[in-house]
């Protein structure tokens, strides 16, 4: 019964795996169908959802609660480094944990176990919380990657990025709709509806798609940073939540949307940037079928 909230993902991503074992779908297939998430059935939820959202002190502390339990695994990495752990170790550390699988993976697992409607809502407000400054962080640390790197450089170029990101500019539209108090037309909302739900299914088959074929070496390191992703913060994340007094729902969506696995994204760049592929794809296949379980886990002890 513990794995009954990870059944239906397991089956989803089961497919799109087997699809191309199948030769139902060739090498690059998934490059149309994680497109399609990317850059339109996310977009479309964030929108939206956050569209809908007020932002009061309340939705705020608790997206902050989000960042908290992140922020306090970055300064334990900053003690590591600074007691002789290395450059190298502090960098692995932080791109191999940090950036989770919000959207892909953290939306469908919270609409299928807690529902949809408000439970959405709060998984929208992570994702808009937590996303962003991830992203920056991880991709300044892999521009910095190597000897030519430079600060300013690299967050030019992570600034060029995130202005043409369709993620980010759905947050930040959304947010601005909600701030203004600006209702979306009945007509372009029932589109946006229909886009959304897709995401879940769409996004977790073509997880199972991207995964087939690789190679995945170096378990033993990859068990370990996964267990930082999948473990350590979400405990932070449960101990951030019961200190400030969050509803059952709240704490249920903050442990579950920090206990995602590593986003499937990180393959993509640990190759475009040379940095650690083996490593990055393999952390990658751990945590998404280790989360499987952990996230089981978590939903065991938070009921």
């Amino acid at each position: 019964m513990m794995l009954g909230g990870t059944a239906p993902i397991l089956i989803l991503i089961a497919l799109g795996f087997l699809s191309r074992a199948l030769g139902l779908l060739r090498a690059g297939d998934e490059r149309a169908l994680n497109g399609f998430v990317y850059f339109f059935a996310l977009p479309a939820f964030l929108l939206l959802n956050l569209s809908r959202t007020s932002f009061t002190l309340e939705s705020l502390k608790f997206m902050g609660a989000g960042l908290v339990p992140i922020a306090a695994l970055l300064g334990a990495y900053f003690l590591i480094r600074r007691v002789g752990g290395g450059k190298e170790l502090f960098y692995l550390l932080t791109t191999s944990t940090v950036f989770g699988s919000l959207a892909f993976f953290g939306v469908p697992y919270v609409e299928y176990v807690l529902g949809p409607g408000e439970p959405e809502r709060l998984a929208a407000l992570i994702i808009a919380a937590v996303a962003p400054p991830t992203v920056i962080l991880v991709l300044t640390f892999l521009e910095l990657y190597g000897i030519e790197g430079s600060l300013r450089k690299a967050l030019g170029k992570v600034a060029v990025r995130l202005s043409r990101n369709p993620l980010i500019i759905a947050i930040a539209l959304g947010a601005s709709l909600s701030l203004a108090e600006v209702s979306l037309p009945r007509f372009l909302v029932q589109s946006l509806s229909y886009l959304s739900s897709a995401t879940a299914p769409v996004a977790l088959f073509s997880l199972g798609v991207f995964l087939y074929g690789r190679s995945y070496r170096s378990f033993v390191p990859a068990l370990g940073l996964s267990a930082l992703r999948l473990l350590i913060l979400p405990g932070i994340t449960f101990l951030v939540a019961w200190t400030l007094g969050f509803s059952a729902l709240e704490r249920d969506v903050l442990v579950f949307m920090n206990g995602t696995p590593i986003a499937v994204n990180m393959i993509v760049l640990s190759q475009r940037y040379r940095y650690h592929p083996e490593l990055i794809g393999t952390v990658v296949f751990v945590s998404s079928l280790g989360s499987l379980l952990t996230l089981s886990l978590w939903r065991w002890i938070l009921s």
